[in-house]
Order: structure tokens, then sequence, then C-alpha cells
């Protein structure tokens, strides 16, 4: 019989044993698991001061109106602003209308335009005679006494081109010659030479120091408030 209670004695210790072990893990793993979060406020709501109890309270946080007060009328306040409200006075448009303004007259068209209209088809020829080998000076002073000979017929003429035909020995001579000639009537007479298309050419038949000139005058289209372009006798 000994033998049987020890034999159940060492059961029960083991069972107590067992029991104990797992309430103690049951405790460690309660006291392992963390707390349940509390909830946070919104920190707008955090930083947000206390109302402040002179500020006045809001609508919905009012009492109801007393029944037995009486209300002030809506349409009082409308017929009182209906009163003091001043009539508009007139505006100045409606006390004097403005008169009309007449129509500004048009402006009366230019009785000249002055439009080139070309050269004439029929030029002015002159023919006089230079010395050749005169130095410019003394060759401009021969050319203005031989125009001044023909002013009636160059006054108030414009030259739009001018052909001279010079004789000097040999072909290159009369050109040259022509040049020189040409040169000197721009500068003599500029108003009536300052713009003209000049060519010079070698007259084979003339003899030694013969000039022929041919020139086209300028025809405008409207002559009335132009000056006199020039006259051989300035």
């Amino acid at each position: 019989m000994t033998p049987r209670r020890r034999t159940s004695t060492s059961t029960l210790l083991a069972g107590w044993l067992f029991a104990d072990l797992l309430l103690g893990l049951t405790i460690i793993m309660l006291g392992a698991q963390a707390p349940p979060l509390s909830p946070v406020r919104p920190l707008a709501d955090a930083t947000q001061p206390p109302p402040d109890p002179t500020q006045p309270r809001p609508e919905a946080s009012r009492p109801p109106p007393d029944p037995t007060r009486p209300q002030p009328s809506a349409s009082r306040p409308l017929a009182d602003a209906t009163r003091l409200s001043p009539e508009p006075a007139p505006s100045p448009a409606e006390e004097s209308p403005t008169p009309a303004r007449p129509p500004s007259p048009s402006p009366a068209p230019s009785p000249c335009t002055g439009r080139v209209g070309g050269v004439r088809a029929k030029p002015i020829t002159i023919s006089f005679q230079v010395t050749p080998g005169a130095h410019d000076d003394m060759l401009a002073a021969q050319i203005r006494q031989e125009l001044r000979k023909h002013r009636d017929r160059l006054a108030g003429q414009h030259a739009g081109m001018v052909l001279t035909f010079a004789a000097d020995g040999g072909t290159g001579d009369g050109v040259r010659l022509a040049t020189r000639v040409n040169t000197a009537i721009r500068e003599t007479y500029p108003r009536i030479f300052g713009t003209a298309v000049t060519r010079n050419f070698h007259d084979l038949d003339a003899p030694r120091g013969s000039i022929s000139m041919e020139i086209y005058s300028v025809t405008y289209g409207c002559s009335s408030g132009s000056g006199n372009p020039g006259s051989p006798d300035e």
C-alpha cells in the first residue's frame, strides 16, 4: 500500500505544478500586451482656446423667443426708408438738352496735285560753240553766255533728260567734252538741270568745239502753285 500512495501523490503534485505554470504563462501574456490607445484630440481642437464666456452665444444656443413679447414689424423700417429717401434730382441732360453740333465741313479737294506726268516727246534743241581746251571756269562762262540767248525757251522748264553731242577730234575726246558741258550746265543752272539725266555722245560730222543739246522737259499734271524752276537770266 505504500507504493500506491506515493504514486497518487506524485500525480497530484504534477497536476498542480502544470496548473501553476499555465496560470503564470497567462499572467505573462496578459502583461505583455500593450494597453489600448486612448482617442487623441485633433491638433486644431487641442490648440483652440476655450470659448470666451463674454462672447455671444450662437443661434443654436440662444433661447427661443418669448411668444408673449410683441415682435417688431418688418414692414416699418421699409416704410421709414421709403419716406426718408430723397427724390432723385433731374439730370442736367433732362433739364437742358444739348443742341446737336452741326456737321463739320469736309475739306475741299486740292486744286493741284503736282504729280509728274513724264517728259515731253519734242525736245528743246540748242546748238553753240565752245573752246575744247578751255579750263572749267572758262567753259562754264561760255556755256552761261550761250544759254542766255535761249532764256525765253528755257524759262520755267525743268529738264528731265539731256542728250549732249560734242565734237573734239576723236571719239573719246568728243565724249569727254560732252561730259564737261553737262557738268557745267548742272552747276550753272541747278534749278533747270539739277536732277536731269544726261547722256554724252560724240558728234562725227560737226566741226571741233561744236555742241548740240536735246533737252526733254518734264511735264506736270498741275502747274498752279509750283514755283518757277529757274531761268538762264539768274
